[in-house]
């Protein structure tokens, strides 16, 4: 089976094809990553192009489509659901298998020494940050300590106190060199934080590829109709702005 796999969920942008063979190996067969300052939107279809063309594969050749639905950027989160969801309308035996940006992220560094402890993170603004902890997994994909949780740094600060303390935890994410400074300047460490390497720090496709593959093989029962492009839907851990803005003049006027 090949595996288209999306990630739009902060600034990076990332696309890979993989192949999932028989023998349950799955391997990336292209990838392209974004960093620069075109939006979603311009760069994504090039980039699914670019890694159809340089894998070898046809659309039609693709049986899964996994996506990283959240949570993150609001604008860009509904970019990648929505291509995904465009893309297998068109194609009625496509899986559409949903990934969490937190856990693709962890995945990334998931081969550390098992004495890690992960905690991935994506910077929310408004001081705030999404987060979840893992422990490296044996099999190349991380176990979930934490649910995916929208935090202060204060409040991953006592997490790590009352869960943590003196344990090495790997930081990885776009939010991870701002905590990591804030971090070592609180005072408040009570663990020994490490930031990863530049490589694994951002948005990587393939990882969304290997958690939402687990994730489906995973599931006892694979029923179709569970993964239809009906079924993705973005996941978001507070209101857009937008949604603020509206309830804040709601209240103003008492309603």
């Amino acid at each position: 089976m090949y595996i288209l796999s999306i990630d739009t969920a902060a600034k990076t942008a990332s696309v890979c094809v993989s192949e999932f063979s028989e023998a349950g190996t799955l391997r990336p067969l292209s990838k392209a990553s974004v960093y620069a300052t075109l939006t979603h939107s311009e760069s994504l279809l090039p980039m699914i192009d670019f890694c159809l063309a340089h894998s070898g594969k046809k659309f039609e050749q693709i049986g899964m489509i996994a996506v990283n639905a959240g949570p993150g950027s609001f604008t860009g989160v509904r970019i990648g659901v929505s291509t995904a969801k465009g893309l297998a309308f068109g194609k009625t035996d496509m899986l559409c298998v949903t990934a969490s940006a937190l856990e693709s992220l962890a995945c990334n560094v998931a081969n550390v020494s098992p004495s890690y402890v992960i905690l991935a993170l994506m910077d929310a603004r408004r001081s705030q940050f999404y987060n979840a902890f893992f422990r490296p997994g044996s099999d190349g994909i991380p176990e979930r300590v934490t649910p995916d949780a929208l935090l202060t740094f204060d409040e991953i600060a006592a997490e790590i106190d009352e869960l943590f303390a003196g344990k090495e935890i790997m930081l990885v994410g776009d939010g991870a060199e701002l905590f990591y400074g804030l971090y070592e300047k609180s005072g408040k460490g009570t663990a020994k934080a490490k930031l990863c390497g530049f490589d694994d720090m951002y948005q990587n496709a393939f990882s969304v590829a290997r958690c939402a593959l687990k994730s489906y093989l995973d599931d006892p029962v694979k029923a179709p109709e569970n993964y239809t492009p009906e079924k993705l839907a973005p996941v978001y851990l507070r209101a857009s702005q937008a949604e603020r803005e509206r309830i804040q003049k709601l209240s103003e006027r008492g309603i």
